[in-house]
């Protein structure tokens, strides 16, 4: 066919053009990619993408560069000759032929794969021309032709910014069917873009702008690289650019064990100096023959290994992690003068390991695609036939830089599960340990029990002893005084020891008599009163309590019963006097909870705590209370003490309960309300605390004590 001013032919026929197109194309986006690369061989610093998606099954998408554009000659010279070798064009300079990605001249190609109709416009020596190429109703063996057009009538959505181009070139695709790809792949879709390029090393931007309904504006963005490089555990890089300062120092690896799983890794960084990836050698060419001088060779790039490839868990260490259709981060990108030649070069190495689908890499081979050597690319374009000199040479290289990646990172799954096996061990440990400890004190308490009552049962004996001995030296002995000196010279230890013991009860006696003295002689005199009265009746009480504390715990003493204060651990004293007096109860069990820590050391009166015991425990058994827990905490500061019954509680009737802390308000049927009154009293004045009730009837009873250490 001969080429007019208005047409002009391929020298392809319909037929051969489809059959290239689909060999050559996988996806859009790489068909995509090949019109982008084209503009970048122009040698254009922009090249911009817009792609129109609200009709997805008639999209449409226009492609334009402020490169050196196209006249009619170019296009009837180079752009419809399909193989023609960009790199032998006499009218290219030798520098820029080296830096073409593009070689046979079928790129073009990428159009026709995407759409059946599509325009071209294109500026250059300040003449805009238009052309369109229409297969919608062709036959396999028509002749493809450029028809001339009005590029004021082609309906270009991107007008304005074509304005701005003042020579470039400008390709609308037209019916585009995108409806197998969904919101979220165009979200990757700037990521996936930039894996078609080393971005990083372009003189080029690249941009884009998607319209997903009629109220979207236009607005371009430009294509970056979405690599979750915080991810990485470990990481090689020969590169000029300084990447290791986009990944962290540590990261975070996963486990089920809460307290390993938060534990932060230090990310390693492969020695470059360990792998050998340059050199220079004689390569076979396409007649068979080898090159007549050495040429060298030197692989380029970066390659780590993730720690994760479960979403959730590389977001925890970058949130810029994305894996969706279009995008995939463990692959090792392979590219040949800056354009991607392999997707995944993973495929050629053939590593199995366990971690081998955690790299991702980008990598360069320039040799792969030497001008002096043949063309060793696929049928499709989209790789390099396996079996070659130059690829089995790449993989070589990358071996040991792949398996030292893959072993730091299966060393440290390593250390995390011996880990969480030392953890788990130390945990069934502490199990046991606390089974032993429990058994220990089982064992202990009872054994203590045993002890007291044995104890018990002995000063019983002693004294039963003691008073037949007293009573044959009443019948012998004629005067008190004489009396009393032999009692003294012929005590022995149990003796003096039981004296002790009595001194405390001697005290609040004598106390008593004194108390009753006073008031008797007020009532001869006529002055005692109702309220001489309650307070006798208050005094009396409380050291009637206190002389039956004594004879409680007196027996089992381990201190000095003569002294009314001791120096000791409270809570202690309060644990031991439950578990060894107040257990004895045959109607309701004594449990003892610590919450605290070290208890709390201080002053206080054995007596008084002895009484505040005691009146609960009384309390509790007329409520028919069958479990009595003493909970022993603290918080801060404050020191707590909670006695909590599953009694009947109060009295539905008591409708303040503080009342029930007054002194002769009974708190049951048979009560006196004393009980409760001395409590208060104690915790105020002698620990300087305060004490509130809390109950429901049926539903027990709670006594909280809150007190400060002085």
């Amino acid at each position: 066919m001969q080429n007019t001013d208005n047409t002009i032919y391929f020298n392809f026929s319909y037929f051969a053009l489809r059959l290239l197109g689909k060999g050559l194309y996988s996806n859009h986006w790489t068909a995509l990619s090949e019109l982008v690369a084209n503009g970048l061989d122009a040698q254009a610093n922009s090249v911009k993408i817009y792609i129109n998606l609200i009709d997805q099954e008639h999209s449409s998408i226009e492609i334009f560069d402020n490169g050196t554009g196209m006249d009619y000659n170019d296009l009837s010279e180079k752009y419809v000759l399909i193989g023609k070798d960009k790199r032998e064009d006499t009218q290219i300079g030798e520098e820029i032929k080296k830096q073409l990605m593009g070689r046979k001249g079928i790129g073009k190609l990428a159009a026709l794969y995407m759409s059946n109709k599509y325009y071209l416009v294109s500026k250059k020596n300040a003449k805009e021309t238009a052309w369109c190429l229409d297969a919608s109703n062709v036959k396999d063996s028509d002749i493809p032709k450029l028809d001339k057009c009005n590029a004021f009538n082609i309906g270009i959505e991107c007008q304005d910014e074509w304005e701005k181009i003042d020579s470039g070139t400008l390709i609308r695709l037209t019916n585009v069917n995108l409806t197998n790809f969904g919101e979220k792949s165009i979200e990757g879709l700037k990521a996936r873009l930039s894996d078609f390029y080393l971005i990083d090393e372009l003189n080029s931007k690249i941009e884009v702008c998607i319209i997903n309904s009629s109220e979207d504006l236009k607005h371009f963005e430009e294509v970056k690289k979405s690599i979750a490089f915080k991810n990485f555990y470990a990481f090689y890089n020969n590169t000029d650019i300084d990447l290791e300062k986009q990944l962290s120092s540590h990261v975070m690896i996963g486990s089920s064990i809460k307290e390993i799983d938060n534990v932060p890794r230090e990310v390693q960084f492969l020695d470059i100096n360990n792998y050998e990836v340059e050199g220079e050698k004689y390569f076979q060419k396409n007649d068979g023959t080898l090159t007549k001088e050495k040429l060298p060779y030197r692989m380029t790039g970066w390659i780590g290994i993730h720690t994760s490839i479960k979403k959730e868990e590389a977001q925890r260490n970058d949130p810029e992690y994305l894996k969706n259709k279009v995008y995939r981060p463990n692959q090792l990108r392979l590219y040949v003068r800056k354009k991607l030649a392999v997707e995944n070069f993973l495929d050629y190495v053939k590593n199995t390991q366990a971690f081998a689908n955690y790299i991702e890499g980008e990598i360069s081979f320039d040799i792969l695609d030497d001008n002096e050597l043949g063309d060793i690319a696929t049928s499709n374009r989209q790789g390099f036939v396996e079996n070659n000199e130059r690829v089995q040479l790449l993989i070589e290289i990358l071996k040991p830089i792949i398996s030292a990646l893959i072993r730091t990172r299966a060393n440290i799954g390593t250390q995390i599960n011996k880990e969480e096996q030392n953890y788990r061990e130390a945990e069934k440990e502490k199990i046991e340990q606390e089974k032993r400890e429990e058994e220990a004190r089982r064992i202990k308490s009872e054994k203590d029990k045993e002890d007291a009552i044995a104890q018990m049962k002995k000063a019983e004996e002693e004294k039963y002893e003691q008073e037949k001995r007293a009573d044959l030296l009443n019948e012998h002995l004629g005067s008190e005084k004489k009396r009393n000196h032999f009692l003294v010279d012929s005590l022995d230890e149990n003796q003096i020891n039981f004296a002790k013991r009595l001194h405390m009860i001697r005290i609040n006696s004598a106390t008593i008599s004194k108390i009753v003295k006073n008031n008797v002689i007020k009532l001869k005199r006529g002055k005692f009163k109702e309220e001489d009265a309650w307070l006798c009746l208050k005094k009396i009480s409380y050291l009637n309590s206190r002389m039956q504390a004594v004879l409680e715990y007196s027996a089992m003493a381990q201190f000095d019963t003569k002294e009314e204060f001791m120096e000791g651990n409270l809570f202690d004293f309060i644990e031991e006097y439950a578990v060894n007096i107040l257990s004895r109860s045959d109607r309701m069990r004594i449990q003892v909870v610590r919450n605290d820590e070290y208890g709390v050391e201080m002053k206080f009166v054995p007596q008084d705590i002895a009484i505040i015991l005691d009146n609960v425990v009384s309390n509790s058994e007329k409520h028919d209370a069958n479990l009595l827990k003493i909970v022993l905490g603290e918080n801060g500061n404050v020191f707590t003490i909670d006695f909590i019954d599953d009694g009947e509680g109060a009295d539905p009737q008591t409708e303040n309960l503080d009342e029930l802390f007054e002194f002769g308000k009974g708190f049951t049927a048979t009560g006196t309300g004393v009980g409760l009154y001395h409590i208060k009293d104690i915790v105020e004045n002698d620990l300087n605390g305060t004490v509130s009730i809390e109950s429901e009837y049926g539903k027990g009873f709670i006594l909280h004590v809150r007190f400060v250490k002085l």
